[in-house]
Parts: C-alpha cells; structure tokens; sequence
C-alpha cells in the first residue's frame, strides 16, 4: 500500500486497447513490445490499479486479440478501449547496445552535432513502419527527426542528451 504523497512504481506500457471485438469480452490491442510473449496466457498485465491475467490471445493481422478473465462481455471489453497495458519498469527485457526503450528517450535533450546548440527535447516517439521518428519541440518550434544511426550519432540517457547530425535545411 502506498503512503500519502508516495509516487506510483514505474511502469513500462506494452499495449494499448484499441476496441472491444465481438460479445465475449475480447479485444482488439496493438502491442507496443518486440516480445511477443508478453501476451501468452496467463501473464498479468495491468491498465491502471486493475491487474488483468491473459486469458486467450491470438495474433489477426498486425494487431492482437486478447480476452482477460473476468472480462466476459462487450461492455466490459469497451470500458478498456482506449487504455495502456502496463508492466512494472524492472520487468523490462535488456535491450541489446545501442536500443532504447521509448520512455528512455522521451525528455532527452538534442543537441545539434554540428553547431553544438540544443534544438529541443524528445516530446514523444512516433512508431512508423520504416523507423520511428522523434518529435522534438522547443517553445512552438517542432522538429521531427529520424531515429536512424545515420542521424542520430549518441544517446546518453544518464546525462540525459541525444546528438544528432541532421541535413542542412533547404531553402526555398
């Protein structure tokens, strides 16, 4: 139980609910982890404080469908659209050198390796088929980047930076 004013253990998300799919409390949920078997029945995986244990899973395109125990219907499965699959932080697998998790970089400072300048900070880690792209801002400036080793030279999450090397703009 947590004390007042304690702050909740960390957690890692490795799903988001996308819909309910048909009456038996099933659900549609795009994975969020290279590991697939952090789905395989009988792991427990949380959205909130509610702990869920995988009942069922199969894989139907690029998506999963999963159904919990306990969620028995379409009512039940549609209060979870919308929601993160969670586990706790020191469940996260190693990542092999050079491979962050994206919570890892989110709030890192990127520094230009060019001019040495910062250009922002790491707002958010968009997924793209191709690579994922990072979306730094400073004040109302946004600059998207590629999360490619052609750009991105070092990733220091102690320091907490991130040098890149982008092409010069083009003018127009």
């Amino acid at each position: 139980m947590m004390g007042r004013g304690a702050e909740p253990a960390p957690r890692l998300r490795v799903g988001r609910v996308l819909r309910a799919l048909g009456l038996d409390g099933s659900v549609r949920v795009e994975s969020l982890s290279d590991f697939p078997d952090r789905f395989r029945s009988g792991v427990s995986l949380r959205i909130g404080d509610r702990e869920l244990t995988v009942e069922a899973v199969r894989r139907q395109g690029e998506e999963l469908v999963i159904r919990f125990a306990g969620i028995t219907d379409r009512p039940g499965a549609e209060r979870l659209e919308g929601e993160y699959l969670t586990v706790p932080l020191n469940e996260a697998r190693a990542l092999p050198a050079d491979h962050f998790y994206h919570f890892q970089l989110v709030g890192l400072t990127v520094i230009d390796a060019r001019t040495g300048q910062a250009i922002g900070v790491v707002a958010e880690v968009l997924p793209n088929p191709a690579n994922d792209i990072l979306r730094v801002v400073n004040g109302a400036v946004e600059v998207l980047v590629p999360l490619v080793r052609a750009v991105v030279k070092a990733v220091n999450p102690g320091e907490r930076t991130m040098v890149v090397d982008l092409p010069p703009a083009e003018e127009g």
